[in-house]
């Protein structure tokens, strides 16, 4: 029995470490395997660290993307910026990559985006905000969605960024 109680809080532990991709205060790079896309974002804030940490979760995408088609934009926003952006050519978001500043206690961003003439992006739609400050964050895509793209607002007192994400259907071409 001793074994089996060792066993179980051995898996917890690492349940709860591996839970996390990020850390606090950490630049972090994220990439789904070639063939999928991020679907479901999680996160959460913590006041003592003015940052978030992120889980990321990839699932197959309908359509073929070679991994010569992608590429990563340049960072999309500016410390304690608003910004919007989306992937170009119809892209989807298959990775990302943050570097946090301390003294700013914001985050700047990249996108990995892959694109192929094998779909087209069809009702597209901006999300609600996701988020409150120093909320918890969950969002995942509806089932035959990709993400396309995201926006952000920052908040010097609460130290804090709101998201919302830009939301695509695939088509086939």
């Amino acid at each position: 029995m001793k074994c089996i109680t060792g066993l179980f809080a051995l898996l917890m532990i690492n349940h709860v470490i591996a839970g996390w991709q990020t850390s606090y205060d950490q630049e972090f790079t994220f990439t789904c395997p070639t063939g999928q896309v991020i679907y479901k974002v999680k996160s959460q804030h913590s006041n003592s660290k003015e940052d978030r940490q992120f889980e990321f979760f990839c699932r197959s995408f309908s359509a073929s993307l070679p991994s010569s088609s992608c590429t990563w934009t340049g960072y999309i926003n500016e410390y304690d910026q608003p910004f919007t952006a989306t992937c170009p050519y119809n892209g989807v978001v298959v990775g990302v990559n943050s570097k946090h500043s301390n003294s700013k206690e914001d985050r700047v961003w990249k996108l990995k985006c892959c694109q192929s003439s094998a779909y087209n992006a069809i009702n597209c739609y901006d999300t609600p905000l996701i988020n409150d400050w120093d909320d918890y964050h969950t969002y995942t895509t509806p089932t035959g969605y990709f993400i396309h793209g995201a926006a952000g607002m920052h908040d010097n007192s609460m130290e804090d960024r709101r998201w919302k994400y830009h939301v695509c259907q695939a088509q086939a071409a």
